[in-house]
């Protein structure tokens, strides 16, 4: 996929790594950065798919932070 960025986009920061600031209330907002709404409705849905993935996989212990 080629992403379409607005032309004014500033970047955005990082804190606590790229997943993190994508998804638990950091610091990247997608909808700040994406020319086409397309892109931001299906990174938002990817986005949603794997957090459901490491929902389900945390609700049945399968996951070891270490």
């Amino acid at each position: 996929m080629t992403w379409k960025f607005k032309k004014n986009a500033k970047p955005q920061g990082s804190s606590d790594g790229f997943w993190y600031d994508l998804t638990d209330g950091g610091y990247i907002y997608p909808s700040k950065v994406l020319e086409d709404k397309s892109q931001l409705e299906e990174l938002m849905k990817a986005i949603e798919l794997v957090k459901s993935f490491e929902e389900a996989m945390n609700d049945d212990e399968l996951i070891n932070e270490f």
